[in-house]
């Protein structure tokens, strides 16, 4: 049983910030926002490569603008 007086940090290397008391996530709030939106990023680049994947792999046969 962990006690409960322990005071509890943010597991981010470059952060640290003392997290409040019952918060019940590892990461501060600004840390896993910087997470979401680099992971958002992520999907958002990868869909777009996938995109310029199949106009290659089709050989331009696909019209995008209809």
């Amino acid at each position: 049983m962990k006690n409960d007086s322990e005071i509890r940090v943010c597991k981010n290397k470059k952060c640290k910030k003392i997290l409040p008391e019952g918060y019940k996530h590892r990461y501060c709030e600004a840390c896993r926002n910087k997470h979401a939106q680099i992971a958002k990023n992520v999907v958002k680049g990868a869909t777009a490569f996938a995109g310029v994947a199949v106009l290659v792999i089709s050989g331009g046969k696909i019209d995008l603008k209809k």
